[in-house]
């Protein structure tokens, strides 16, 4: 039971990942535009966040460090600093939307005002995670987040094109001319790294510490790490999918969480939409539980502070302040009338800018024999994860030029 419990760490990391607010509308955007072309951008983003996700954390059980002990140690100061200074401004960004989005998903299901949600959220989380240990965090944000399946059985009941979904692992340029071919570009940019966001990897190192796991752990490191993250590929497909089949033959570009979570009503009606509204909440709860843990993890492990949601308040004050900081801020953005789909659009590009500096130093300290000893990666995962970060740091690069280029992707 122990064992299947620690998967919940996995889902939770893979969901509030994979599964947020802008992976939602994003994923369902690619698909109403290049039908299953960018299946494959799935497959490759799933691919490297297993590789690395498994990496980090076997470092954080052997070596018993989190990624932003790596960071420090693996990156010259002055960039180190540099990266979590970014790294948790994209926290803040990201857990701002988040909670917009769920402001959205409460106001579909009651009606109320959105501020006013929005102000009920924010405290809610508060209290939430003042009260609940992290194994409770993980266990009621990943299982409740399992009630976006509902997606995945509404793609299926619209009886897909099943080989030419197949067709969509194959990376090929669509026809059209050169603004729709960096538009695609800019959608396997963004599909690619979106899966890779940088919060996963602190979340889930830092969660791996809090659960105590040893080196008797590792296997279940692989498999907690390989199964939540392909529960999260195979949720983003189905978004896909449905995209593919309800937005693209209608000519429809979906702009909002609200014409996302329709989809879900389409082959079985209202009840439905509410299960698929609920398990949109759950996964964007945990992204904002994600990226506000995130930060506090952050600054405490790069400044060597008492750390831990196992760790009484008063032990770990800054950990403490930190993560309700980050609520507060995040709050205080969200409340200002800057609209939730605008602040992914950020916190995407953004996050795949500073990328590559949270994933060289995973790689790098894996590979390490002096840290990690017979655990250190064999060569052949080191070649892979080293071809991974070629491609992060390709992803890096184009981001901001194809984002200009493209109108964030609207043409």
């Amino acid at each position: 039971m122990k064992k299947l419990l620690g998967l919940t760490l996995g889902i939770m990391t893979a969901l509030g990942g994979f599964v947020d607010l802008g992976q939602i509308v994003f994923t369902l955007q690619a698909g109403a535009q290049f039908g299953y072309g960018l299946m494959w951008a799935v497959a490759l983003g799933t691919a490297a966040v297993i590789v690395y996700m498994e990496m980090c954390g076997r470092v954080a059980v052997v070596a018993k460090e989190p990624v932003f002990a790596v960071v420090r140690t693996c990156l010259p100061k002055p960039l180190g600093l540099l990266t979590l200074i970014a790294s948790n401004l994209l926290n803040v960004i990201t857990c701002a939307a988040e909670l917009g989005g769920i402001a959205l998903v409460l106001r579909l299901l009651t009606g109320w005002p959105e501020k006013l949600l929005l102000a009920g959220t924010a405290a809610g989380f508060l209290i939430l995670i003042s009260l609940l240990r992290f194994e409770w965090i993980e266990r009621t944000f990943g299982l409740s987040g399992l009630l976006m399946i509902v997606f995945a059985v509404s793609a299926l009941a619209l009886h897909p094109h099943w080989n030419r979904v197949a067709e969509g692992l194959l990376p090929l340029l669509p026809p059209g001319d050169k603004r729709q071919v960096l538009t695609y570009a800019y959608f396997a940019v963004g599909i690619f790294s979106a899966m890779l966001m940088e919060y996963e990897v602190h979340f889930y190192s830092s969660g791996a510490l809090e659960e105590k796991w040893t080196t008797q752990d590792l296997g279940e490191n692989f498999m907690v790490a390989s199964l939540g993250s392909i529960l999260g590929a195979l949720l983003t497909a189905a978004l896909l999918i449905l995209g593919v089949l309800i937005f693209l033959p209608r000519g429809i570009f979906p702009l909002t969480l609200n014409a996302a979570s329709l989809t879900v009503a389409f082959p079985f009606g209202s009840t439905a939409l509410v299960l698929g509204l609920l398990g949109c909440m759950a996964c964007v709860s945990g992204a904002a539980v994600e990226t506000s843990l995130s930060g506090a993890y952050n600054l405490c492990q790069f400044y060597k502070l008492p750390w831990g949601k196992s760790l009484p308040a008063r032990s770990a004050p800054v950990f403490t302040a930190s993560w309700m900081g980050m609520f507060v801020l995040a709050f205080l953005i969200a409340v200002s009338g800057v609209r939730p789909l605008q602040l992914i659009n950020i916190s995407v590009i953004f996050g795949m800018v500073i990328m590559p500096f949270t994933y060289y130093p995973i790689l790098r300290a894996a590979s390490d024999k002096r840290i990690m000893g017979k655990h250190a990666n064999s060569r052949t995962v080191t070649v892979i994860g080293l071809l991974f970060l070629i491609l992060i740091t390709a992803a890096a690069l184009a981001a901001i030029p194809l984002m200009i280029a493209t109108n964030s992707g609207q043409g």
